[in-house]
């Protein structure tokens, strides 16, 4: 899972003036996560999908603003194979819903 310096790494930040914001962007991509992809294991790819949310959030600080269609197609692809990838594995365990 991300965490405040792996989000600030990638944010390029190295001040603290944020950090309470960063963190709340963490915590807001992580329940973004839950909801578009339902119950999954943290991996280095839904640790990309919380950076770019990460970033597009901090850059976008506005009440209205436009999602660039190059961020909404790697968010939507990498929720497709965390979805797809979670109900291999709950098939392959025996799991039922």
């Amino acid at each position: 899972m991300v965490d405040l310096q792996k989000a600030k790494d990638y944010l390029r930040i190295d001040y603290e003036d944020d950090d309470a914001f960063i963190a709340s962007l963490i915590t807001a991509s992580k329940l973004y996560l839950d909801n578009a992809c339902g119950e999954f294991e943290p991996s280095e790819l839904t640790d990309l999908a919380q950076l770019i949310l990460i970033e597009h959030w901090n850059d976008n600080r506005t009440l209205i603003g436009t999602v660039n269609k190059d961020i909404q197609h790697s968010l939507d692809a990498i929720i497709f194979q965390t979805r797809y990838c979670s109900q291999i594995k709950d098939n392959e365990s025996g799991k039922t819903e």
